[in-house]
């Protein structure tokens, strides 16, 4: 298994934009294990509460299921959750002193059943906490901000606004709908036109789209673009928010609010990161 490490990605990014070529970036995280295993074990329960949180259309659940293996098998990199159990990483936690779930722990156990069977089987993979660790200050190592210098770039989010903090970069911004909000109803035909008709315009694009950013990703892709699941990382920038379950590990920088720096206890993974 080829595991890429932040700076491999960044670096691929940078060069596949410089030589004009297509690349993405997806990550499931454990909300796509649970879609995939809701599924693959008719957990009708769990997917109706994905469907309504992620506005999902449940006419075409299996259409969507589909194209993430698609797409997956076509992308450069795409996230395991293996790392938050062979010591690599830090454990999944939901916050300090407190596990996750022992379903979801279960689900991602087995992750490459899943993987397997959803037919994303892939032979590159990535962090699925990658997209804040892109935006960590490591001595010596890019960072996103490093890739988005002079670039043209546009973002997929539920928040607009993000674009106010980020002056010195050349944004466009693709508003959606938020969580709860029914994102396929009223946001992804729009979206999918745009991609159809600027994916490779920009330098690159930045999705943080939940579920259904997966797809987007997969065709900005296929259209010849780039991008980076980015996710929650643009709430990071607006609020300044890090969830619980980081707070071992990262603070805040020093030197620019919008980036994160290891603690004592996170650095003990750097060598990984």
């Amino acid at each position: 298994m080829n595991f890429l490490k932040v700076g491999d990605i960044l670096k691929k990014l940078d060069t596949c934009i410089r030589f004009k070529k297509p690349f993405s970036h997806i990550r499931f995280g454990d909300g796509g294990i649970k879609f995939i295993h809701s599924i693959l074990y008719r957990d009708v329960e769990q997917l109706n509460l994905i469907v309504e949180k992620e506005g999902l259309p449940p006419t075409r659940l299996l259409e969507i299921f589909e194209l993430w293996g698609y797409y997956s098998r076509r992308a450069d990199c795409i996230d395991t959750p293996q790392v938050y159990f062979d010591g690599s990483f830090w454990p999944r936690i939901k916050k300090p002193g407190k596990p996750i779930n022992s379903e979801t722990e279960y689900k991602m156990r087995i992750w490459k059943d899943l993987y397997s069977r959803a037919e994303m089987d892939h032979d590159t993979y990535c962090n699925p906490e990658s997209n804040c660790l892109m935006i960590v200050d490591i001595p010596e190592q890019n960072t996103i901000f490093d890739i988005m210098k002079n670039r043209k770039i546009c973002v997929i989010t539920a928040c607009p606004q993000v674009k106010s903090v980020l002056p010195e970069y050349d944004i466009d911004i693709v508003p959606i709908v938020g969580q709860w909000e029914n994102q396929y109803k009223n946001s992804f035909k729009d979206v999918v036109e745009y991609i159809n008709k600027t994916a490779s315009y920009y330098d690159f694009w930045l999705i943080a789209a939940g579920e259904l950013g997966r797809l987007y990703s997969g065709m900005i892709k296929e259209k010849g673009g780039r991008c980076i699941d980015m996710g929650f990382v643009i709430e990071y920038w607006l609020n300044g928010y890090i969830h619980p379950r980081f707070k071992i590990y990262l603070r805040e920088s020093l030197n620019d609010h919008r980036l994160l720096r290891l603690t004592q206890e996170g650095k003990k993974y750097i060598s990984t990161i």
